[in-house]
């Protein structure tokens, strides 16, 4: 065969995309869009609904409280896979396509958030607000992305739901109040938005080089 036939071949355009698509379903890429559209709709749909609840004070949660928390579990679901062979190869650079994989997620998510999250219908309603949505998507994928580093795909959702939980039964006071009271903040508070940017950034800065579990792995080995 001659070069200029090698150097076509190897330029060929599906050359290119098969390893990213390889990885796309090997981290469940397709199913994890689908459901934050799903998601995106059913907040749209019931985002203005409200329960009641509270053991330490009664409150008041719209839907549109929950929605950010499942979208963010989805997200963690979305880590799974050992694909550590394409970077080995040279195919393509795994952290920059876990990079890739969680804004293609993260964006329509945060989009659908912000266009899409209908008014609470009571004005004392905890999280309230199409900003205040954005804010825990944010921070609770933070949450998620770094259980995944220590905890694996499997057990990423714990720590993030029992944080919203902890906002929604047991209120913004009391003892250990303040690891979980920007989660059900007014969207106009700026300590409770930087602390989701920061647990946000803190969770991509791991996830993509490490990966799932990568993180424990190193530090097992040390």
């Amino acid at each position: 065969m001659r070069p200029c036939s090698v150097r076509l071949h190897a330029e060929h355009p599906l050359n290119t995309i098969k390893p990213w698509l390889t990885f796309g379903r090997a981290y469940r890429g397709v199913p994890s869009l689908a459901g934050i559209l799903a998601l995106v709709v059913l907040n749209a749909l019931v985002g203005a609904r409200e329960v009641q609840s509270g053991i330490t004070e009664p409150v008041t949660i719209p839907f549109a409280l929950l929605i950010p928390v499942v979208m963010a579990c989805v997200i963690g679901f979305s880590s799974y896979g050992e694909v550590g062979y394409l970077d080995r190869t040279g195919t393509v650079r795994v952290p920059v396509a876990r990079l890739l994989l969680l804004l293609t997620l993260l964006l329509p998510a945060a989009v659908g958030l912000l266009l899409l999250t209908p008014a609470a219908a009571s004005p004392e309603a905890l999280g309230q607000g199409e900003w205040a949505a954005l804010r825990n998507l944010l921070g609770l994928t933070g949450v998620v992305t770094l259980s995944v580093c220590f905890l694996g795909q499997g057990g990423s959702w714990v720590p993030a739901t029992v944080l919203t939980g902890a906002a929604l039964f047991l209120g913004r006071h009391g003892a250990g109040a303040g690891a979980w009271s920007w989660i059900s903040a007014p969207q106009g508070d700026s300590g409770a938005f930087l602390v989701a940017v920061a647990l946000f950034l803190c969770g991509l800065a791991l996830l993509v080089p490490y990966g799932e579990r990568g993180l424990s792995r190193r530090l097992l080995r040390s």
